[in-house]
C-alpha cells in the first residue's frame, strides 16, 4: 500500500490501543503489533507515512477502511481512452462552451435534456465546434436521467468504453489537473467513486459579488478542505454529481433513480456504499461552478435541495431524521433549557436533570466498555462525544428543518426580561453554536485578505466579512429547511421532521 495520512479528527489513546475517529465516527481496539504504526500515522502533524512490512500494511488497510487515514498518491494523468466524460445540459450553451474548452483531448458526451429550440440549436453548434458527441432527449428527464442517457450512449459507442466515467455539470469548469489527482485512488479496487472539491467561482472582474465570494469559500456544493471517506452518518455523507469520477463497472443499471430530479447524487452514493464500495472525497482536486446571480434564485436552489428529503427518506428510511437522541441526551437538553429559564429551585432542578442525563450516558458507556474488557476511560470519552453530537444536531436542525422554532426563539429573545426570553436566548445559542468554527474561519480569511497587499485569487474572490458570511449561511440553512418543510407538508410524510429516539444510552 502507498503512504497514508491521518484524516482530521482521528487520534489514538492509551499508546495506540484505542483509535477514535473515521467516517462514520467510531472506535477500534488495535492489537499490540499494530499500535506503533497507528500512533505514527495518527499523531498530529505526522504527514504521509508509508507502511514497510506486512503488519504495517495490514494496519494501514484497517485505518483506510475505517476512514481514519487516506492514501496519499502522486498525481498521474489518465490515458485519453481511460475516461469518458458525460455532461448533461439544459438551457443556455454559454457555460457548456466554457466547459468544453477545458475538456480538449477528452472523450465527451453531451446530453441535451430537451432544451427549447433556440438553446438546442446553439448547444448543437457548440458541440460540433468542439467535436464532441451529442445526445438529444425528446423530453426533459432531469439531470439524473440525462446522465443515464449519456452513459447508455457511451456504452453503445463504437469506441471501447472507458473504465471510468467523469460526470460534470455544464456550468462547471475543472482545473487542469483534477483527473490527475483523482485517478490514482482507483488503484485500490475497492474504490468506486472519487470526488473533487466543488467551489463557486468569480466570473467577473474584481473581488466578485457577495454570493460568489461566499460560494467560493463555503458553497452549497463545497464539502470543505478536508479529505474524507464518504459514508452515511460520516462527516461527509455524500458527494455531488456536479463533478465526480466513477468506476464504470461499479455503477448500478441505471445509476440514477429514474424520476428523482433532486437528490439523485445522494441516492447513488448511499446505494454504492451499501453495496460495499468505497467513496472518497479528495479536495486537492478542484472543479469550479457558476454561482446563481441573485439571492432569490440562489435561495430557491437551496430550497430545491431540501425537497429531496422526502423521496430520499422513502428510499433510505431513517437517514433523513434531523436529529437522533437517546433518553440521556434528551434529559440533558431539557434540563439545560429549564435551568436557563428558571430561578432558584427551578434552575437547580434543571441542572440536576441535565447532570443526571450526563451521568446515565457516561455510566452506560463505562459499563459497556468494562463488559468488553476495554478501558473504561474510552467509554466515558465516547459517551461525552455522543452527547455533544446529539446537541450539535439539534442546533443544526434549529437553523434548517426546525428553523421556524429558531426564528420564534430569536424574536422572543429580544422581548423584555422574562422566563420565556431566557429560554429563547438559550435556544438561539444552541442554534448558533455549531456555526462558530465556520464563522471563525471566515473571520480569519477576511482578516488575512485585509492585511494582504496581494489581489485575491480570481477563482476565490475576496473573503467575505464574517457577519455577511454568517447571514448567508443562515439564509442557505433556512432555505434548505423550507424545502424540507414544503415537501413534508405536501406529501404528509413527517419522518424528515421528527427526531429519532433511541431506546437506550449511546
Amino acid at each position: 500500500m502507498t503512504a497514508i495520512a491521518r484524516t482530521r479528527g482521528s487520534y489514538t489513546r492509551r499508546h495506540g490501543e484505542l483509535v477514535f475517529g473515521g467516517s462514520p465516527w467510531g472506535l477500534a481496539r488495535l492489537s499490540a503489533p499494530a499500535r506503533p504504526f497507528a500512533r505514527k500515522v495518527l499523531s498530529r502533524g505526522a504527514g504521509a507515512v508509508e507502511p514497510v512490512d506486512d503488519v504495517e500494511r495490514a494496519t494501514a488497510r484497517l485505518l483506510v477502511d475505517r476512514g481514519l487515514a487516506l492514501p496519499v498518491h502522486p498525481p498521474r494523468r489518465p490515458r485519453p481512452d481511460e475516461v469518458d466524460v458525460i455532461v448533461p445540459v439544459h438551457g443556455s450553451a454559454v457555460p457548456l462552451a466554457r466547459l468544453l474548452g477545458a475538456l480538449q483531448g477528452h472523450r465527451v458526451t453531451v446530453v441535451d435534456d430537451a432544451s427549447i429550440a433556440a438553446d438546442a440549436r446553439e448547444i448543437a453548434r457548440v458541440c460540433a465546434v468542439h467535436g464532441v458527441r451529442l445526445v438529444v432527449l425528446p423530453e426533459n428527464v432531469g439531470p439524473g436521467g440525462a446522465r443515464n442517457a449519456g452513459l447508455a450512449a457511451s456504452n453503445d459507442s463504437a469506441e471501447v468504453p472507458a473504465d471510468f466515467i467523469a460526470f460534470l455539470d455544464a456550468d462547471t469548469v475543472p482545473t487542469e489537473d483534477w483527473l490527475d489527482v483523482l485517478r490514482p485512488h482507483f488503484d485500490d479496487p475497492a474504490v468506486a467513486v472519487v470526488a473533487p472539491r466543488v467551489r463557486g467561482t468569480v466570473t467577473g472582474s474584481g473581488g466578485g459579488t457577495v454570493l460568489e465570494r461566499f460560494e467560493s469559500r463555503r458553497g452549497g456544493l463545497d464539502l470543505g478542505p478536508q479529505a474524507r471517506r464518504v459514508a452515511p452518518g460520516g462527516q461527509i455523507g455524500y458527494v455531488p454529481t456536479a463533478a465526480l469520477l466513477v468506476r464504470r463497472e461499479a455503477l448500478p443499471d441505471p445509476p440514477f433513480e429514474p424520476g428523482l430530479r433532486v437528490g439523485e447524487d445522494v441516492d447513488l452514493i448511499w446505494r454504492l456504499v451499501a453495496a460495499g464500495h468505497t467513496v472518497r472525497y479528495v479536495p486537492s482536486a478542484e472543479v469550479h461552478h457558476e454561482v446563481r446571480p441573485g439571492l432569490r434564485d440562489w435561495s430557491q436552489r437551496h430550497a430545491a435541495y431540501g425537497t429531496s428529503a422526502v423521496p430520499l427518506e422513502d428510499r433510505h428510511p431513517g437517514r433523513l431524521a434531523p436529529a437522533t437522541w437517546g433518553w440521556p441526551g434528551l434529559a440533558v437538553l431539557a434540563g439545560c433549557l429549564v435551568a436557563a429559564g428558571g430561578r432558584g429551585a427551578m434552575r437547580g432542578m434543571g441542572l440536576a436533570v441535565a447532570a443526571g442525563g450526563v451521568a446515565v450516558q457516561v455510566g452506560a458507556g463505562v459499563r459497556r466498555f468494562h463488559r468488553r474488557g476495554l478501558p473504561v476511560s474510552g467509554g466515558a470519552e465516547v459517551a461525552v462525544l455522543g452527547l455533544r453530537s446529539e446537541i450539535t444536531a439539534v442546533g443544526n436542525a434549529l437553523r434548517r428543518e426546525w428553523w421556524p422554532i429558531g426564528a420564534v426563539a430569536l424574536a422572543v429573545s429580544a422581548a423584555p426580561a422574562s422566563r420565556p426570553r431566557r429560554v429563547a436566548r438559550a435556544v438561539v445559542v444552541l442554534a448558533l453554536a455549531p456555526t462558530v468554527p465556520d464563522t471563525a474561519q471566515a473571520a480569519r480569511h477576511w482578516v488575512q485578505d485585509r492585511l494582504s497587499h496581494d489581489d485575491p485569487p480570481h477563482d476565490a474572490g475576496a473573503a467575505l466579512d464574517p457577519v455577511r458570511h454568517l447571514a448567508l449561511r443562515l439564509v442557505a440553512d433556512a432555505a434548505y429547511g423550507t424545502g424540507v418543510l414544503r415537501a413534508a407538508v405536501r406529501s404528509r410524510r413527517w419522518a424528515v421532521l421528527r427526531p429519532r429516539l433511541r431506546g437506550r444510552a449511546a
